[in-house]
């Protein structure tokens, strides 16, 4: 009973966490940090940080601290809440693994962002975007979508996220809204209450960023930000016209595809055409981006490089079946390829059909 009553209280966080100041967390994260052992957790996690900023740890080079990332990345989030971090502490020295995300108020969010992507080269983010699917180098694939959803995002005040309605005391219905969340941009300047869980919300978009080039379903600022400033510390990469061929390749096999052609039926091709050296999970995302660049959606449904559009403002998907991100989650091979699109991102290297 005690067990049970453990899980239902693990659920109520989630759901709290959801309409309330955190971000949404799992179930199973919600359990971890609701037990009675939290408080000593989270407690020992900050000793073990105030030695490490007293006396910082070596750092390691960028491949051991690739790999370290990687070893946090297949940790089931038991394994993580339960042991120290010590062993992560030379990525952080070295700059891949971070300690927390760095937050600010609403408006100097929208002010930091808008001055990052000044700092940025549209033409250099498209080539290395074409470089990222030729090489499978998840790393250079999130950059130019975030760069166009920080352009396209318009002026405004921060406005609370509604959330849904539930019932209240009195047998009506109450709206709930997320007081830490905008509803405009997605901007969450309030990641988690619990010290050891703010080390593990960077460090999974570390692993997005650096192993599945994933960004989340409904984009949000945090995630833009975070992913520039990631991409602003690699290496250029050196590009070549193969790239772009590489490219034309993948787009040719969507263009052959069936007209039913859903995003989960178009994994299964690209995978089949040998053409994406990439797991299953890094297609997914990779169809997602295509969706996010504009160049596969339907007549309704736009990416961040034809502007912005808040969540509440998306249409529905085709399909509650697969995790499609919008809007390719409402495209089918019927709705086409956007090669005015490719064409406005690629430097005019495909002409408009």
């Amino acid at each position: 009973m005690k067990e049970e009553k453990n899980i239902i209280e693990a659920i109520s966080e989630t759901i709290a966490n959801a309409v309330g100041d955190e971000d949404f967390t799992l179930p199973l994260a919600a359990w971890q940090t609701s037990n009675s052992q939290s408080g000593e957790i989270n407690a020992a996690y900050i000793e073990e940080i105030k030695a490490y900023q007293a006396s910082p740890t070596a750092p390691c080079n960028k491949t051991t601290a690739l790999k370290l990332l990687k070893r946090f990345a297949r940790k089931d989030f038991h394994e993580f809440w339960t042991t120290p971090v010590l062993e992560y502490l030379p990525a952080v020295s070295e700059g891949t693994m971070k300690l927390c995300e760095t937050v600010y108020p609403h408006d100097e969010a929208i002010c930091y962002a808008k001055k990052l992507i000044a700092t940025l080269s549209v033409k250099e983010l498209a080539k290395d975007f074409l470089y990222g699917v030729a090489h499978n180098a998840p790393e250079y694939r999130t950059a130019l979508a975030c760069y166009y959803y920080i352009k396209n995002l318009p002026a405004h005040e921060f406005e609370k996220k509604y959330v849904g309605s539930v019932v209240g005391k009195n047998g009506g219905f109450e709206d709930r809204y997320n007081e830490n969340r905008c509803e405009i941009c997605q901007y969450q300047h309030t990641v988690s209450r619990e010290p050891k869980m703010q080390f593990w919300h960077i460090n999974v978009d570390m692993e997005h960023f650096y192993f599945k080039a994933l960004i989340p379903f409904k984009f949000d600022l945090n995630t833009a930000i975070i992913f520039l400033e990631e991409y602003k510390t690699l290496p250029h990469p050196i590009h070549s016209f193969a790239d772009y061929e590489h490219f034309k390749k993948i787009i040719e096999v969507i263009e052959n595809s069936p007209q039913n052609t859903t995003s989960g039926k178009l994994r299964r091709e690209l995978k089949q055409s040998g053409l994406l050296a990439m797991t299953m999970e890094q297609i997914e995302a990779f169809i997602d981006m295509l969706g996010y660049l504009n160049i596969l959606h339907p007549s309704d449904s736009l990416g961040v490089t034809a502007g912005h559009i808040c969540e509440k403002n998306m249409l529905l998907p085709l399909s509650d079946r697969g995790y499609a991100a919008y809007p390719v989650n409402r495209w089918t091979r019927k709705h086409g390829i956007d090669y005015d699109s490719i064409s406005m991102l690629f430097d005019g290297i495909y002409d408009s059909k």
